[in-house]
C-alpha cells in the first residue's frame, strides 16, 4: 500500500486486544485506500487517530473505547440483545455494540470523538463472533442458522453495517483529517466492483430419470396446480426433448458474457460419490470433455462438497480431481454454503486456497459478516487474520426465487438488486452475484436468467467493474499487501 497515504494510528490497548484492533483499522484503511502506521503507548505527537483508554491528549480524531471490552473477547459469551445500540447515520439505522449512549460524534474545533465503538463492533461482525459463540451450543457442520444471528433478530440483514461504519470515519476524516480523503476507485476508474459466479450442481440437469421423474409429479398434482401442470408438461416435451442442450446453455453463457466485456468465476463439483448421481458429472467422460472445452480458458474454482469445508483430506481429493482436468482452483465454495467460519477457514488456508465466497446466508441476501468488501477473516484461537480472501456472497439466486427463502417475484428482485448496485456505486464497494447455470432454464425459471443480464446492464451503465472472484482477489491483496 506504499502508493497510498500513511496514517498514523495510536493504540493504547491491553496487549491481547491489540491484534484485533489493528485487523478492523486495517480492513477499514484497505477500503478508504490508506496505509496504517501503528504506534503503541499513551502518547504520538504525530497521530492522527487515537484508539484506547480515556485520555485528555488532544487528537484529531478519536474513537472510545471501554476498557471492559477486551475482557469482553477473552470470555466466551454472545452480547448482550438489550445493549445493542441503535443511532441513525444518513437515513440508516445502525447498530452499535460496546458502546455509549446518546449521538455518534462529539466535534470540537480542532478534534472529533467518534463516541460510538466501531473498531470493537467491527469485530464483533467480521469475526462472526455472535455464530462462533452459537457453535459451542449447537451444530458445528452444516449451513448457518440464520433465524439464530443477529442480523435478523434486529432485521438490518440487508445493511452492511461495517461498511457504514468505514464511512462514518471518512465522515470526520473529511472534517478533521481531509488530506486522507479522495475519491477511490476498482481496476483504477471504475466506480465500484460487481462480481459474477456460477455453482454448477449439475452440469447435466434434465439427465438421468428427471425428465422422466417431472412428467409423472405434474400428473399426480394435476388437479392441485392445473395451469402450472399443464404449462410444465408442455413446455418440457418441447424444450427438454428438443431444443435443451447443457452444452450450448453453458457456451451461450459464457459466450454472452464475454461480449459484454464481463468475466465470471466457475464453481464445479468434483466427486464422484454423490446421492443425487447427476452430481457425479466430474466422472463422466462426456461431460469432462464440455468442461475441459467450455471453461479450459475460464476461472474454476472448487465447489466443495459439504465435507470439504470439514476435512482436509476430503478438500486435497476435490481439488486434486480438478486439477487432473487441467484447472488450477485458487477459489472456493461449499455447497449449500455447509461451513464453520473458523475451522473451514482453518483448512482453507491449510490447503493453500486464496479465496473464498461462502459467507452468506442461504434465507436472505445481505451480509452475514456485516461487509461488502472482501477481507480476510480472523482466526480467533491464533489471534491473527487468516490468510484466507473472504469476498462475502450477497447475492444469490435461488435465495431470491425460493419459496422457502425470500419468495421473490422477478420485479421485487429487481428492484432489491438496483437498490444494492446503487448503494455499491454511492459508496464505491462491492456486490457479488451467484446465478446456477440451471436458473437460466426459460421453462423452469422464467425471467430469472433476464434478471441476471438486466442487472448486469445496470451495473455496466452505472460505471460498474464486473468481473470474476479471482480479479477481485488480485486487486485486494494488492491493497493488502
Amino acid at each position: 500500500m506504499e502508493r497510498y497515504p500513511n496514517i498514523n494510528i495510536l493504540l493504547s490497548l491491553p496487549q491481547q486486544y491489540i491484534p484485533k484492533a489493528e485487523f478492523v483499522l486495517r480492513t477499514y484503511c484497505y477500503i478508504l485506500r490508506l496505509n496504517p502506521k501503528f504506534m503503541y503507548g499513551v502518547h504520538f505527537d504525530g497521530a492522527h487517530l487515537y484508539y484506547g483508554t480515556p485520555t485528555t491528549k488532544e487528537y484529531p480524531l478519536k474513537i472510545y473505547y471501554n476498557p471492559a471490552t477486551a475482557d469482553f473477547f477473552e470470555k466466551q459469551e454472545l452480547y448482550p440483545l438489550e445493549d445493542v445500540n441503535f443511532c441513525k447515520f444518513r437515513s440508516e439505522h445502525i447498530p452499535f455494540l460496546f458502546s455509549q449512549g446518546g449521538g455518534i460524534f462529539s466535534f470540537g474545533a480542532e478534534s472529533c470523538v467518534v463516541r460510538k465503538d466501531i473498531v470493537a463492533s467491527g469485530f464483533y461482525f467480521l469475526s462472526c463472533w455472535h455464530e462462533y459463540i452459537l457453535g459451542f451450543h449447537g451444530q458445528k457442520k452444516g449451513r448457518v442458522d440464520y433465524k439464530q444471528s443477529l442480523q435478523q433478530r434486529w432485521d438490518f440483514t440487508e445493511t452492511p453495517v461495517v461498511d457504514i461504519y468505514c464511512q462514518m470515519l471518512l465522515y470526520v476524516m473529511d472534517k478533521y483529517t481531509p488530506e486522507f480523503v479522495r475519491d477511490t476507485h476498482w481496476a483504477e476508474d471504475r466506480k465500484f466492483a460487481v462480481s459474477l459466479s456460477h455453482d454448477i450442481d449439475y452440469w447435466n440437469y434434465w439427465g438421468g430419470s428427471a425428465k422422466l421423474d417431472s412428467f409423472k409429479y405434474n400428473i399426480r398434482t394435476f388437479l392441485e396446480r392445473p395451469f402450472n401442470a399443464t404449462y410444465k408438461i408442455f413446455g418440457h416435451l418441447l424444450h427438454k426433448n428438443l431444443i435443451y442442450n447443457p452444452w450450448k446453455t453453458i457456451r451461450s453463457l459464457a459466450r454472452k458474457e464475454f461480449e459484454k466485456g464481463v468475466r465470471a468465476t466457475w464453481f464445479l463439483l468434483a466427486r464422484d460419490d454423490f446421492e443425487d448421481t447427476r452430481q457425479n458429472y466430474i466422472s463422466d467422460l462426456q461431460s469432462r470433455e464440455q468442461i475441459i472445452d467450455l471453461l479450459g480458458q475460464q476461472e474454476v474454482g472448487l465447489h466443495g462438497s459439504p465435507e470439504s469445508a470439514f476435512d482436509p483430506a476430503v478438500l486435497q481429493e476435490e481439488l486434486n480431481n480438478l486439477r487432473e482436468l487441467g484447472f488450477n482452483p485458487t477459489g472456493f465454495r461449499t455447497h449449500y454454503l455447509h461451513f464453520n467460519y473458523q475451522t473451514s477457514f482453518s483448512i482453507l488456508e491449510e490447503a493453500g486456497i486464496k479465496y473464498d465466497s461462502t459467507l452468506g446466508y442461504w434465507e436472505n441476501i445481505g451480509f452475514r459478516a456485516g461487509i461488502s468488501f472482501p477481507f480476510f477473516p480472523y482466526n480467533i484461537a491464533e489471534n491473527r487474520p487468516f490468510r484466507v480472501l473472504e469476498i462475502p456472497l450477497i447475492v444469490m439466486d435461488t435465495t431470491l426465487y425460493s419459496h422457502k427463502a425470500m419468495n421473490l417475484s422477478y420485479y421485487s428482485a429487481r428492484r432489491n438488486l438496483r437498490r444494492l448496485i446503487d448503494v455499491a456505486a454511492k459508496y464505491q464497494s462491492h456486490v457479488s452475484l451467484l446465478w446456477h447455470n440451471t436458473s437460466f432454464d426459460p421453462i423452469d425459471y422464467p425471467l430469472w436468467g433476464k434478471l441476471y443480464w438486466d442487472t448486469i446492464d445496470y451495473a455496466l451503465k452505472k460505471q460498474g467493474w464486473i468481473t470474476s472472484l479471482h480479479n477481485i482477489h488480485e486487486e485486494w491483496v494488492n491493497l493488502s499487501y
